[in-house]
């Protein structure tokens, strides 16, 4: 398992093919999801990473946090959404 696979483990992300693609649910219809893409004759994968909401009766949602990341880009991205996330989910319960 690469060192990618496994930070993205810890941060609750399931592998779905190694390198290439990554999600987590965050809620009934929504989903992190992260691509890796390589191009033709390069050695590094780009990444990914945006949201997708999965409406039952209406347009999908997608909210993009990144695009052609390198892998510590990625990480660092991902770690700040999360971040973020916890503190706004942690606000909201604290006045309600």
């Amino acid at each position: 398992m690469s060192l990618l696979t496994e930070e993205l483990k810890k941060l609750g992300f399931h592998c779905g093919i190694e390198f290439q693609v990554y999600t987590q649910d965050t809620g009934k219809y929504t989903s992190l999801i992260i691509e890796g893409n390589r191009q033709a004759g390069q050695a590094i994968y780009t990444y990914d990473f945006y949201k997708v909401t999965f409406y039952p009766n209406y347009t999908n949602r997608v909210t993009i946090y990144g695009e052609h990341l390198t892998p510590f880009q990625l990480l660092k991205r991902v770690k700040n959404y999360i971040y973020y996330r916890e503190k706004y989910l942690k606000q909201r319960r604290t006045t309600t």
